[in-house]
């Protein structure tokens, strides 16, 4: 009986939203306690539960599920898909956007997004769910000016918001924007437990640790951070969602800083997204999984600076330095990259495939006018031009940590290119940065020459990447690269909804970028899903996130 007070005494210092979480904690405990009774040796054999438990290689671990921000962490990205839902959702099988707590409809024009919210719906605490929570999330959140997720403000920047009713939300852009429907796939947050929290505080909210959504898993307790570095999570079902149920009751997501780490522990896993290099070969020789290629539209590049005085005015250096690149010998021996040679992942990278070529390399250096090199041993093998200005670039890559896969990686490409720049005259300058001086650095475009990675997401819209006003400090035209002819493009192939005229753009949009060089674009990453071989129903087939797996969760089955 006092252990019955004192529980009783510790609930009523709970504030709401932490007494209907418990209180669906114990009706979880509950109904989990009444199939053990059923079922004493468990679902599906002696020993076994009801439970997924996936390893995530994250040594930042499992930080901040609010979805506003879920771009700056895998991890979080993750379970944070489980959690909250968006209007539209990206459907695996369909490979497009569809409808999810909402129902489309689009003007004539393609300038105004009617939704018209689902009826009944409800968060994990019970309270209803309607259009003013939308209108709180993108109005009054991610529009404020203290908001911190550029990208995200950026894409909902210039659209109007009209809360028509409780059931009904209207957005109107100032000109069509195919890739708008895209930005809606972002989770929704609630206006009755975040209203009044400051935009620009919202990110260090406690909310962001055990957060309230309308996904198909809800979080009971908050994350487990543990001496060795991992952190763990597990979310229950919704007892409230509006879709289809899977038979996995309990998902455990454990964070590890290494995948060395993961490995040693590998038996206490079901299943680890990204699987890459060397790694591969643990899984293979690992008969309890089954291994699920997939592609990402992402890639690797190099990207030159078009403010540096020696890249600016010349675009014959810019195509020595690519030409100087043999991609095929920079990936060989490697199970998990491909080459690229445009950054429009949507078309057939085989047509635009370019011969590297050292000596076309050295003719396009000497049609530029640096024709010759000194012969003193401290600028040996540099060249120089008429006006004594040399090849000297600097080049800035991220610091990952020693001993990790992209350590060896980032090491291993960027000593490459290094290599084949100086064999043709130029002296380059490395700098590998720690995490924080690397992103500032980038944002100030404080670089000659920058290796890093970027993420398409569903539309492979190229407006943040490659449109004149995304250049320093506001989007990732991490070139800085500015061409009134390349907007132009861009900007009519997010108005046309016409698949062919958007076809003929894009060719257009990627003979500039060749013709241009404003980057060299490297490689795209091969991915593997590991899962154990008990679980049927996955596919990996279409996915643009790996979280996208997760869009059929209810077809997961363990095979009994």
């Amino acid at each position: 009986m006092k252990i019955f007070s004192k529980v009783v005494t510790v609930i009523k210092s709970y504030d709401y939203r932490d007494k209907v979480i418990s209180a669906a904690a114990v009706a979880v405990f509950l109904l989990m306690l009444v199939k053990m009774m059923i079922f004493p040796y468990g679902l599906f054999g002696f020993g076994e539960t009801n439970i997924y438990t996936e390893g995530i290689v994250a040594r930042s671990g499992i930080q901040n599920l609010n979805p506003l921000f879920v771009d700056y962490n895998e991890a979080d990205r993750e379970v944070s898909s489980l959690i909250f839902s968006g209007l539209m959702k990206y459907d695996l099988e369909k490979k497009a956007i569809v409808d999810d707590m909402g129902q489309l409809a689009i003007n004539e024009e393609k300038t105004e997004y009617s939704f018209k919210v689902r009826e009944g719906l409800k968060w994990h605490d019970g309270k209803a769910f309607t259009a003013e929570d939308v209108y709180f999330t993108f109005h009054d959140i991610v529009l404020h000016p203290s908001f911190q997720n550029e990208i995200l403000k950026t894409n909902f920047g210039g659209v109007e918001m009209k809360l028509v009713d409780d059931m009904n939300i209207l957005f109107k852009l100032e000109k069509p924007n195919v890739f708008f429907i895209t930005n809606l796939t972002t989770g929704i947050l609630p206006k009755h437990i975040l209203d009044g929290v400051d935009p620009f505080e919202i990110l260090k909210d406690d909310f962001n640790k055990k957060p309230i959504g309308t996904g198909p898993y809800m979080v009971t307790d908050p994350v487990e951070s543990f001496a060795d570095g991992r952190t763990q999570i597990t979310l229950t079902q919704n007892p409230y969602y509006y879709g289809d149920r899977s038979d996995i009751e309990l998902m455990r997501f454990i964070a590890y800083p290494t995948m060395d780490q993961l490995i040693e522990e590998i038996d206490a896993v079901n299943g680890v997204p990204k699987v890459s290099g060397n790694y591969i070969l643990d899984f293979v020789n690992n008969e309890r999984f089954d291994l699920y290629p997939y592609e990402l539209p992402q890639y690797t590049a190099v990207f030159m600076n078009l403010e540096s005085s020696i890249l600016k005015d010349s675009k014959k250096v810019r195509l020595a330095l690519q030409k100087a690149i043999d991609k095929d010998a920079l990936i060989a021996g490697s199970m998990d990259k491909i080459t690229v040679d445009t950054p429009l992942m949507s078309l057939n990278q085989e047509d635009w495939e370019y011969q590297s070529s050292t000596e076309q390399a050295m003719g396009a250096l000497k049609d530029a006018g640096y024709l010759y090199q000194k012969e003193d041993k401290e600028h040996s093998g540099i060249r120089y031009n008429s006006d004594e200005e040399g090849l000297e670039l600097n080049f800035i890559a991220r610091l990952y940590d020693e001993g990790t896969y992209q350590y060896e990686e980032s090491l291993k490409v960027v000593d490459f290119l290094k290599n084949s720049w100086e064999g043709i005259g130029f002296a380059i300058n490395i700098q590998f940065l720690p995490p924080d001086e690397f992103k500032q650095r980038v944002m100030q475009r404080n670089y000659d020459l920058l290796l890093v990675g970027q993420t398409l997401g569903y539309n492979l819209d190229t407006y943040s990447y490659w449109h004149s006003t995304q250049a320093t400090p506001v989007g990732q035209n991490f070139s800085n690269y500015k061409s009134f002819q390349v907007d132009s493009i861009i900007e009519a192939i997010r108005s046309t909804f016409d698949t062919e005229k958007e076809a003929e753009k894009l060719l257009e949009l990627a003979e500039r970028l060749k013709d241009d060089v404003p980057a060299i674009f490297l490689y795209r990453p091969l991915y593997y899903y590991a899962s154990d071989s008990k679980i049927v129903g996955i596919s990996m087939d279409g996915v643009v996130f790996p979280s996208d797996r997760f869009s059929k969760i209810w077809q997961w089955k363990f095979d009994r």
